[in-house]
C-alpha cells in the first residue's frame, strides 16, 4: 500500500493526486514565553491513544513545569529527550523564539499574526525563510467560523475569578471591606474546583451580610456570547445575582437606596444595546453591522458604561469595527461626578491592544495583573487608593487553572490528529483554513500580510518572480511506482502529480 496519502481533484478521465508524505514523528516543544505557562496541547493519555491508533512516535521536551510530569509522558509511549529536531510536526501553544523555529516542519502553535499582530511580524518573516508550514490553532474553524480548538471557556473562568479578585483590592484602596478580599488569583487554587468553592463561600457571605450600602447596586456588565463570556458568567452565577436587561442598567442604578444590597446585578449586553446606524439611529441587524461596520457608531460610554460596577469583555474586535470604548469616552465617565463608584474595574479578556478598549496599553502579567488608567489626568499607576478605572488584561489566563484546561484542549484537537499525522493537512478543511503558511509562502487568505512584513517589499517582489516549483507527472500509481514516490516525495523542490486512470 501506498503510504503517501493523496488529495484528488476529479479532471474527467483522471484523478490528479497531490502527493503528501506521512508525518511520522511529532513533538512536543517546552513552552518559554513565560515562566507561568503549564499548559499542553496534547495530555499524556491523548498521546498514549494516538501512538496505538497512528503508529506516530512521539517526541516531548523534558520540562518540570507542566503541569503533567515528563514521567507521565514516558508512560504514555513517548521519548522524552532534549533535541526534537527529528520531528515532523511540532507543536506548542505560546509564540516560538525565532531561534528555535526548525526550518522545513509543520510548527502548531496560537502565533498570534493572522490580525497583523506588527509584534509577531518578524516570527513571521522568519518562518517563511524557513518554509514552515505554519497552523494556527485559532484559525482550525468550522464552515460558519466557529472556534473549535481553544481555550475560550477557561479564559473565561480565570478571568472572572482574577477579576473578583482584583475588585476586592480596589474596593480596599477606596476604603471598604468585602467578601470578594477573599478570592484569590486562579492560579492560587488547586484546581478549579477549588475555586469555585472559594468564589461559593463568598456567595453565602455576600447573601447573609450584603456588600456596603454605600457602593449602590453593584453591576457586573457583559460582553459577547462565545465562550470566554459563558465561562465568565459561570464562575459569576455562584454569587448571589440577578440579571436585568442592559435597558434597567440606569433605573437599577440611579435608585441606590432601593436595592437588596444581599446580591449583585448582572447584564449580558447584545449590539443592539450599543450600536446605531449613523444615519437610521437605530440598530438594523448583526448581519448589516458586520458587512457595514463603518456605518455605525458605538453609544456604549453613554448607554452602558456609566451604569457599571465592573466590565467584564469578551467579545471579539479588529479594526473594522467602532471601539467599544475610547480614551475621551473615559475620560468623560470618570469625570463625571454622579459615576461614582462606577467603573470601578474592567476585566479584560479579549486582551486586544489599544482594541475595543482603547484604554488598554499593555497587557498585563500573572506577577503584577492589574493597573489603573486616570484618564482625566492622562496617566497610568498601580495605586489602589488611586483615581481611575482598574484594568487586568492577563493574557495568558487559562495556564492559571492547567489542568483543567488541558484536558478540555486536547480533547478538542484530537479529532485532527490523525489527518495531521497522515499528511492529509490540505484535504481536512479544518486543517487547511489554520494553514497561514507553507512552502516559504502566505496561503491565500493571508496574503495581505506580506505589506506588514519586516521584509514585505523583497518579500512581494520575490514572490512574483519566484519560479514555481518543478512539476513531475507519473502515470500510474502500482506497486512499481511506490519506490519512484517514495523518493521524489521528499525533494523539497519538486512537486509531484500522480495520474490513475479511474476504473
Amino acid at each position: 500500500m501506498n503510504r503517501i496519502p493523496a488529495l484528488y481533484h476529479s479532471n474527467s478521465r483522471y484523478l490528479n493526486q497531490t502527493v503528501i508524505r506521512r508525518l511520522n514523528t511529532l513533538a512536543l516543544r517546552r513552552e518559554d514565553k513565560s515562566r507561568w505557562e503549564r499548559r499542553v496541547a496534547l495530555t499524556p493519555d491523548d498521546v498514549s491513544k494516538l501512538i496505538k491508533e497512528t503508529g506516530v512516535k512521539v517526541y516531548v521536551q523534558p520540562c518540570n513545569k507542566r503541569v503533567f510530569s515528563n514521567e507521565k509522558y514516558e508512560q504514555a509511549g513517548a521519548v522524552v529527550q532534549e533535541d526534537i529536531s527529528i520531528a515532523d510536526v511540532i507543536m506548542g501553544i505560546k509564540e516560538v523564539p525565532t531561534k528555535n523555529l526548525i526550518p522545513n516542519k509543520t510548527h502548531i502553535f496560537f502565533s498570534h499574526t493572522h490580525k497583523g499582530q506588527s509584534y509577531n511580524m518578524k516570527m513571521l518573516q522568519d518562518i517563511l525563510d524557513k518554509k514552515i508550514r505554519l497552523i494556527d490553532y485559532e484559525l482550525m474553524t468550522n464552515e460558519e467560523k466557529k472556534r473549535l480548538v481553544l481555550f475560550g471557556t477557561h479564559a473565561g473562568y480565570a478571568g472572572m475569578i482574577d477579576g473578583l479578585h482584583g475588585l476586592g483590592l480596589r474596593l480596599l484602596g477606596l476604603g471598604y471591606n468585602t467578601s470578594f478580599m477573599h478570592i484569590a488569583m486562579s492560579h492560587s487554587y488547586k484546581s478549579l474546583d477549588s475555586a469555585l468553592s472559594s468564589v461559593k463561600s463568598v456567595g453565602e457571605s455576600i447573601a447573609t451580610e450584603g456588600l456596603p450600602k454605600d457602593l449602590g447596586p453593584m453591576t457586573f456588565v457583559f460582553t459577547g456570547t462565545g465562550n470566554v463570556s459563558n465561562g465568565a458568567q459561570e464562575i459569576f452565577k455562584h454569587l448571589p445575582h440577578e440579571y436585568i436587561d442592559a435597558k434597567d442598567l440606569k433605573e437599577c442604578t440611579s435608585t441606590p437606596h432601593n436595592y437588596n444590597n444581599k446580591k449583585i446585578y448582572g447584564c449580558q449586553v447584545k449590539l443592539q444595546d450599543y450600536l446605531v446606524h449613523k444615519n437610521l439611529g437605530y440598530f438594523i441587524s448583526k448581519s448589516d453591522y458586520y458587512a457595514n461596520p463603518n456605518e455605525y457608531e458605538c453609544e456604549f460610554h453613554t448607554k452602558i458604561a456609566p451604569y457599571t460596577t465592573m466590565l467584564i469583555h469578551g467579545s471579539y474586535w479588529d479594526t473594522r469595527y467602532p471601539r467599544l470604548l475610547t480614551n475621551e469616552h473615559l475620560r468623560a465617565i470618570q469625570a463625571d461626578p454622579s459615576n461614582k463608584n462606577r467603573l470601578l474595574a474592567i476585566s479584560d479578556i479579549s486582551c486586544d491592544i489599544n482594541g475595543a478598549l482603547e484604554c488598554l496599553s499593555h497587557s498585563t502579567t500573572i506577577d503584577d495583573p492589574f493597573y489603573y488608567v486616570d484618564a482625566v489626568n492622562n496617566k497610568e499607576h498601580k495605586n489602589d487608593e488611586g483615581r481611575g478605572t482598574q484594568i487586568m488584561a492577563v493574557d495568558i489566563l487559562p495556564t492559571e487553572i492547567p489542568l483543567e484546561s488541558s484536558k478540555h484542549f486536547s480533547k478538542s484537537l484530537y479529532p485532527f490528529m490523525n489527518d495531521l499525522i497522515n499528511g492529509k493537512i490540505d484535504q481536512n478543511s479544518v486543517l487547511s483554513r489554520a494553514t497561514i503558511a507553507k512552502d516559504g509562502k502566505l496561503t491565500d487568505s493571508h496574503t495581505d500580510l506580506y505589506n506588514l512584513l519586516p521584509k514585505s517589499n523583497n518579500s512581494i517582489s520575490s514572490l512574483e518572480s519566484r519560479k514555481d516549483n518543478k512539476k513531475i507527472l507519473l502515470l500510474g500509481s502500482g506497486f512499481v511506482a511506490k519506490p519512484l514516490v517514495d523518493y521524489l516525495s521528499k525533494q523539497e523542490d519538486l512537486s509531484l502529480i500522480i495520474e490513475k486512470k479511474e476504473n
